[in-house]
């Protein structure tokens, strides 16, 4: 009997050990505000948000919406918020320009970036773009895109009229006739579409980009708070794990935050691949994107940035190391 009881009583004090060390230690900040962009890549957090998974960890997120995630990281660098996420290329243009910023997590790999065009304006295959006003937002993914659109398809920059807009402002110029494509991203270019309707081609990636949705924080918060990033990362894991089980009503919180058809937002979520991970890919694309910056710079000669340095990818690899690949 007293061996027994003896036994007893160990089981129960390891159980209650493992317990205790598997109870995660609480954020040391608790109120985030998340500068969050307009796009179906940002699921995964928007669904965090809706469904609770932030608060379940003690967080209380506050959102706030940008057309575009390099709007939105300026509020980010300003010290305004304390989350963000953007597709790499606008954190890419952030380190080269000396911003101490870390990507904490990618939350989505997609193919969102693409062009669209009038067929009205004599646009029917990409060639046709030579000699067509155009429009971009410079330091997005798209914009990277569009250097290699005009690549491949052979036409000078110099014989293309280039215009920079928000792209809000590319809906509403392309459909006034005033330009005659735009390059930009899943939902801006659905809008896009349905202005138009039967005068819209539309032009997709193809393998010409194919980037991450980075969630990203400025480095001294990341680094001085561990606990509270570790927090976002189970609330992302969560989400992630939901979506995947039920993706007709993720769809439909997606489409709430976007005013858009669930349906139209069910097909484009099709198209992104929603995972919380940092993979070695992430450093290849953001090096490619680097040097391709430093070039439109005319610094072709400088050296790139050390990115790994900016990952900070401890809280990830505490809570789920296998998704580390760096």
């Amino acid at each position: 009997m007293k061996l027994g009881r003896w036994l007893l009583l160990t089981l129960s004090l390891t159980a209650s050990g493992f317990a205790a060390a598997a109870t995660p230690p609480p954020p040391e900040v608790t109120h985030l505000v998340y500068a969050a962009p307009t796009t179906v890549a940002a699921a995964l957090a928007y669904i965090a948000m809706d469904k609770g998974f932030f608060k379940e960890q003690g967080l209380d997120v506050e959102a706030k919406m940008f057309p575009s995630g390099r709007e939105a990281l300026q509020m980010l660098l300003a010290g305004q918020a304390q989350l963000q996420s953007v597709s790499e290329t606008p954190m890419v243009h952030a380190i080269i320009q000396g911003n101490d910023l870390v990507t904490v997590a990618s939350i989505a790999e997609h193919h969102e970036a693409g062009v669209l065009a009038r067929k009205d304006h004599g646009i029917s295959k990409p060639a046709d773009l030579l000699g067509k006003k155009v429009a971009t937002l410079p330091g997005t993914n798209s914009d990277y895109f569009m250097y290699k659109f005009f690549e491949k398809y052979k036409i000078p920059l110099d014989q293309v009229k280039i215009a920079n807009m928000s792209p809000p402002d590319m809906i509403v110029s392309l459909t006034k006739g005033d330009i005659d494509a735009y390059f930009a991203w899943e939902p801006h270019l659905y809008f896009g579409k349905r202005e138009l309707g039967d005068k819209a081609v539309a032009f997709p990636p193809e393998e010409l980009y194919n980037g991450f949705n980075t969630f990203n924080m400025q480095s001294e918060f990341a680094r001085k708070n561990p606990n509270t990033v570790r927090a976002v990362m189970r609330g992302l894991l969560a989400s992630e794990a939901w979506t995947r089980s039920h993706p007709d009503e993720a769809a439909g919180l997606v489409a709430r935050r976007l005013n858009m058809d669930p349906k139209v937002v069910r097909d484009l979520m099709k198209a992104v691949v929603y995972k919380i991970e940092l993979p070695k890919r992430l450093l290849t694309v953001e090096n490619s994107e680097g040097r391709w910056a430093l070039d439109q710079k005319g610094l072709s000669k400088d050296p790139l940035p050390d990115f790994r340095a900016h990952i900070f990818d401890g809280p990830l690899r505490q809570e789920k190391r296998s998704v580390v690949g760096l």
